[in-house]
């Protein structure tokens, strides 16, 4: 109880660097299109906003915690966010549509899209932070480390399943046997072991740093 009510005092500040960080990005995004007069990356303004849903769930689930008449609505808040907490992490991929034009146009780009990937990939973190304490608290050390090791190589299956074989988050309701077959049968291919090993590893790393940079903001 006392992790959860120290990781609360911090919230607000933790709430304005997200914010901050994807009003960077998307300033930087229209100075292009003013600049350009090109819609070109306007999508990743999409992708933000897939990566901001699990972000809001998780600060949602959070809140509500430890209100019992809210249990079914965190329950539900929970399986959405593990379809779409990839979204956060997704945005990392973008840089596949960096393409050489001129110096100048290729800086702005590559500028444009890390801004959006570190707005996205601090949601993500953000986020599994807030699930891990919870888990932390509720299940204990062993199976909340392990919900979150999971969690890291699942986001990164989940992300090969978006970027290489094209599928969304919206595909579980829209066609879900075609996602599911598709998935039981990806699972098992060298490719997609790699890709997820080599990703997975990538965001668990990066959000164990991330745990201990923020276990030490909340002890000082």
């Amino acid at each position: 109880m006392n992790r959860i009510i120290s990781i609360y005092i911090l919230n607000r500040k933790q709430d304005t660097a997200v914010w901050l960080t994807s009003f960077v990005a998307i300033a930087l995004l229209l100075l292009r299109v003013k600049i350009t007069h090109s819609m070109y990356l306007l999508f990743l303004i999409w992708n933000l906003f897939l990566a901001i849903i699990p972000y809001m769930l998780s600060t949602s689930i959070y809140a509500n915690f430890f209100h019992k008449e809210k249990k079914i609505q965190n329950t539900i808040y929970v399986l959405i966010w593990i379809l779409f907490i990839p979204n956060t992490f997704y945005i990392l991929t973008d840089f596949t549509h960096l393409h050489f034009k001129n110096t100048f146009q290729f800086g702005l780009d590559m500028l444009i899209i890390s801004s959006f990937s570190i707005a996205g990939f601090y949601m993500g973190l953000h986020s599994l932070f807030h699930i891990h304490q919870l888990t932390l608290a509720k299940y204990g050390n062993k199976l909340g480390n392990f919900f979150m090791l999971s969690i890291s190589f699942l986001s990164a299956f989940g992300i090969y399943m978006g970027r290489v074989l094209r599928f969304n988050s919206w595909d579980i309701i829209s066609k879900p046997f075609e996602l599911v077959y598709t998935s039981i049968y990806a699972f098992f291919t060298y490719d997609t072991i790699l890709y997820t090993i080599q990703l997975g590893s990538l965001i668990l790393i990066s959000y164990i740093f991330f745990y201990h940079w923020k276990q030490n903001n909340i002890n000082k």
